[in-house]
């Protein structure tokens, strides 16, 4: 990963809420980065953040989410959650990601449940400009 890609990635937006204010990560240290995304319907938007988070598990269980290198689905379009994975194993098939997404999108559920994050409902089901 350039320099300037890791300078981007210190102040990475994620899907969440955090006190109200946008839930940013830092992902600089991530050697190499991709992002497994699922798409949305319009109607989950009726679900709960928790329910959010078992459709994005389930999703990614099923095979039906996309895998891109660096750049994630969720600023580009509406109607996207994207979790950040690293490439530390060239074996890592993207069924082994979709695995590793299942997983994050539980603790996420948990932080939800703890009352430490929440989806940030604007950002993902909005319009991107």
């Amino acid at each position: 990963m350039n320099a300037a890609s890791r300078v981007a990635l210190k102040r990475t937006r994620t899907i969440f809420l955090s006190d109200g204010q946008p839930h940013y990560e830092n992902l600089s240290s991530m050697p190499e980065l991709w992002w497994v995304s699922v798409k949305l319907s319009a109607e989950d938007r009726l679900s709960s953040d928790e329910e959010l988070m078992d459709l994005v598990a389930d999703r990614c269980r099923a095979g039906d989410c996309a895998v891109t290198h660096y750049d994630a689905l969720h600023h580009k379009k509406e109607l996207c959650i994207s979790f950040p994975v690293m490439n530390c194993d060239k074996d890592l098939a993207t069924r082994g990601w979709m695995i590793i997404v299942a997983g994050l999108a539980e603790h996420y559920q948990m932080e939800i449940a703890a009352g430490r994050l929440s989806v940030d409902r604007n950002y993902v089901f909005g319009p991107k400009a």
